[in-house]
């Protein structure tokens, strides 16, 4: 954790450089270097093992720090998650009433039996020679079939 303004600066800058560089850690016996690239700029942190009683604080530290780091994450997940699922569910109820309000407003388009005592609109039935595409041109020629007598 930054227990100050200069390390808080220092650490937004070094999160700055990983997220635009690239970084390469190299590991010899006691120490290690790591090195922020990007084109022909470079810059080398020589970092150095620290004593187990020091290291064990700044891990804790740092493990509770990323706790408390998911736990808000997830409290914000949760929390949009449930606007979405609000959201949702008010487009669904929007959805199942306007049909109903339609439905008073406006006959219903297609022609279908009398289903449940409820009024509907009944088929016309189509008179043998009348059009199919157009609905009430009666042919004026007689319909031609196969005449079994000879003449």
């Amino acid at each position: 954790m930054a227990q100050s303004g200069i390390s808080e600066d220092y650490s937004t800058k070094f999160r700055e450089a990983f997220e635009h560089r690239t970084a390469a850690l190299t590991v010899h016996n006691g120490r290690a270097t790591l090195e922020l690239k990007e084109d022909a700029w470079s810059l080398t942190f020589d970092l150095f093992k620290l004593p187990s009683s020091e290291a064990r604080m700044r891990l804790q530290a740092l493990m509770f720090g990323l706790m408390g780091c998911v736990s808000r994450l997830e409290k914000r997940l949760e929390a949009a998650e449930g606007a979405a699922a609000a959201a949702a569910a008010a487009v669904c109820r929007s959805e199942k009433n306007q049909p109903r309000n339609q439905k008073l407003l406006m006959p219903d388009p297609s022609p279908r039996k009398n289903q449940g005592g409820g009024s509907a609109v009944l088929a016309k039935r189509r008179v043998p020679g009348e059009s199919l595409i157009n609905p009430g041109f009666k042919s004026k020629k007689a319909p031609a079939g196969v005449d079994f007598e000879d003449s």
